[in-house]
């Protein structure tokens, strides 16, 4: 094998050793010793590789960030399919990824450890929400059948029903989780597709008492 490929396999192999380190302890109590002894190699040797624990855990967390950025932007093909079923696609395919492919799951771990820390929401979180914004925006847009929903309140339930899902997950491989999310959104679909109300009209309020102006003669 090339010098080159065993270098790239190498690298491969530390970014899973990694993962599960990551979504197992969280970026804090991670141990790049436990990383490298995974896979038969020395901590010098994974340095070689990445220099840092932060530089490993950006190396997951940019394997997210290219996950959504891939999914489809649009509502549909035709541009009709209303906004929840975007939302609920979304949110599936995300959590199908989170419980299938270790990497995915630390680099969610990883992105909510973050939330944590500081003021402003990590990247990925504020990309999900704007991409469900986006979403029920250009469904609206459409001619398709589509409901009037409130973007920013939709957009935030989209966040929450996948980051709470994945917080209360009972294992750290996240096992059920997808099932869980899609059970979820069979709850929530006929609550966000449902017709409104009928538009209530408020009579007039009575004249305050002593004001003759609005007292019949």
């Amino acid at each position: 094998m090339a010098k080159q490929a065993r270098s790239q396999l190498t690298h491969n192999r530390i970014l899973g050793s990694a993962a599960t380190e990551f979504a197992r302890h969280g970026y804090l109590h991670a141990n790049l010793q436990q990383v490298a002894a995974r896979i038969g190699l020395t901590k010098g040797a994974l340095y070689g590789h990445f220099g840092s624990k932060k530089l490993l855990a950006e190396a997951l967390v940019a394997q997210l960030d290219d996950l959504l950025r891939a999914f489809p932007p649009e509502p549909g093909p035709d541009g009709s399919t209303p906004a929840v079923d975007g939302l609920r696609s979304l949110t599936c395919s995300l959590a199908d990824r989170i419980e299938s492919d270790v990497r995915i799951n630390a680099a969610l771990r990883l992105v909510l450890d973050e939330a944590q820390t500081t003021l402003e929401p990590p990247a990925f979180l504020a990309n999900l929400r704007q991409h469900s914004l986006d979403l029920v925006d250009r469904a609206q847009r459409a001619d398709g059948p589509c409901p009037a929903l409130p973007g920013g309140p939709v957009a935030d339930l989209t966040v929450s029903l996948l980051v709470g899902a994945y917080c209360t997950a009972p294992a750290a491989d996240r096992s059920g989780l997808a099932v869980r999310v899609r059970g979820m959104w069979d709850v929530l679909v006929p609550a966000l597709t449902a017709p409104g109300p009928p538009e209530r009209h408020t009579p007039p309020s009575p004249p305050a008492l002593g004001d003759r102006s609005q007292t019949a003669r």
